[in-house]
C-alpha cells in the first residue's frame, strides 16, 4: 500500500526542517509572497491577520471541509468551532459567535440550508475557499524551494487535495501550544492586527546565515507611513506595535532623516524561523497525509 511504500519527507519535522540548508529561502519566499498577498487583498487579509483569527478562521474552514466531504460530521457552528478548540483557550464561546458574524458580514461565511435553522449553520464561501487554496499554495511552494519537493504541482493535478490537507492542518495547529503560545520576542506583532507581516518585512532583511550576528541585526530604513499604508494600517498603530516589540528588545531602530533604520535581535530571528517551521512542518505533514488519504503519489 501507498503509506506503507512512502515515508513521510523530513520537512515533515519542524527541527528537520530548520536545519535543512536551503530553509532560509524558503522562509523568506513564503513571507515574499504572502506580504505581496497582503497588499493585493488588504481587506480580506487584514481581517484574519492577527494569530487568533487565523487560528479561528483555519478551524473554521477545517469543519467546513470535513462536512463536505462527511456530510454527517457536524457542520460549521459556534457550537462545533468552539468545540473544536479544544484545550486551545484562543476564544470564548461569544468571541467565537462574534467571529463566525464578522465571517459573514466580510463575505468569507454564508448560511446553510439544514433540517434545523436555530442551529445556525454555515458554509464558507467560494471565495474563502479560493484565499485558503492561495495560503497553501504560497506554503507548498516554499517546502519545494527548501526540500525540491513537488507539492505545488500535485496539489495543482489533484485541487480536491485541499479539502483533505486542510483539515489535517488545522486540527493539528491549534493542538500545538508552541504555535498558539508563541516566544515572548514575537508574540506582541503575532498576536496584533497585522504583526506578522511588518515581523515578515523586517525578517526579509535578515542575512541567511546568522553565524557570527551580533547583538543587532541591521536590517534597513523602513518609512512608518509607507509601512503603514501597505497593509491598511494607521501609522499610529503601526507605531503601536513597533513600540511594544522594541520594548521587549525584540527589535529597534535609529533615527536617520525621515526614515528609521532597523534592526532586529539574533535570538528574534531565531524564534521567527522556529515558529515559521512549526508552521511549514504541519503544512507538510497535513499534505502529505492527504496524498495518502486520497492515494495520490505525495511528491
Amino acid at each position: 500500500m501507498l503509506h506503507q511504500t512512502i515515508a513521510c519527507p523530513p520537512a515533515c519535522h519542524p527541527a528537520t526542517l530548520v536545519n535543512i540548508d536551503r530553509f532560509p529561502d524558503g522562509l523568506a519566499y513564503c513571507a515574499q509572497l504572502l506580504l505581496a498577498t497582503h497588499v493585493e487583498l488588504q481587506r480580506e487579509c487584514r481581517y484574519v491577520a492577527d494569530q487568533q483569527r487565523w487560528l479561528l478562521s483555519h478551524v473554521a474552514t477545517a469543519i467546513h471541509f470535513e462536512h463536505q466531504i462527511t456530510p454527517s460530521a457536524m457542520p460549521l457552528t459556534p457550537a462545533s468551532l468552539f468545540k473544536a478548540l479544544g484545550e486551545a483557550k484562543i476564544a470564548s464561546r461569544n468571541t467565537v459567535t462574534m467571529f463566525l458574524k464578522e465571517m459573514q458580514r466580510y463575505g468569507f461565511c454564508a448560511s446553510l440550508t439544514v433540517g434545523d435553522k436555530r442551529k445556525r449553520a454555515l458554509r464558507v464561501t467560494t471565495m474563502a475557499e479560493q484565499l485558503i487554496c492561495r495560503y497553501f499554495d504560497i506554503h507548498l511552494r516554499a517546502l519545494d524551494m527548501i526540500d525540491g519537493g513537488q507539492r505545488q504541482a500535485t496539489l495543482e493535478k489533484h485541487p480536491e487535495l485541499l479539502s483533505y490537507a486542510q483539515p489535517l492542518f488545522a486540527r493539528e495547529i491549534v493542538a500545538q501550544e508552541t504555535w498558539y503560545e508563541p516566544p515572548v520576542s514575537i508574540a506582541q506583532l503575532t498576536r496584533s492586527n497585522s504583526g506578522s507581516s511588518i515581523l515578515h518585512e523586517l525578517a526579509l532583511g535578515v542575512p541567511r546565515d546568522l553565524t557570527g550576528a551580533g547583538t543587532q541585526i541591521w536590517v534597513g530604513k523602513i518609512a512608518l507611513g509607507a509601512l503603514a499604508k501597505r497593509y491598511g494600517l494607521s501609522k499610529t498603530h503601526t507605531a503601536y506595535l513597533l513600540e511594544t516589540a522594541r520594548l521587549t528588545r525584540s527589535i529597534g531602530w535609529v533615527k536617520e532623516g525621515n526614515h528609521n533604520n532597523y534592526w532586529i535581535s539574533p535570538d528574534t530571528v531565531r524564534d521567527y524561523r522556529s515558529w515559521q517551521a512549526l508552521k511549514l512542518a504541519t503544512i507538510a505533514k497535513a499534505f502529505w497525509e492527504g496524498c495518502i488519504l486520497l492515494k495520490v503519489d505525495p511528491a
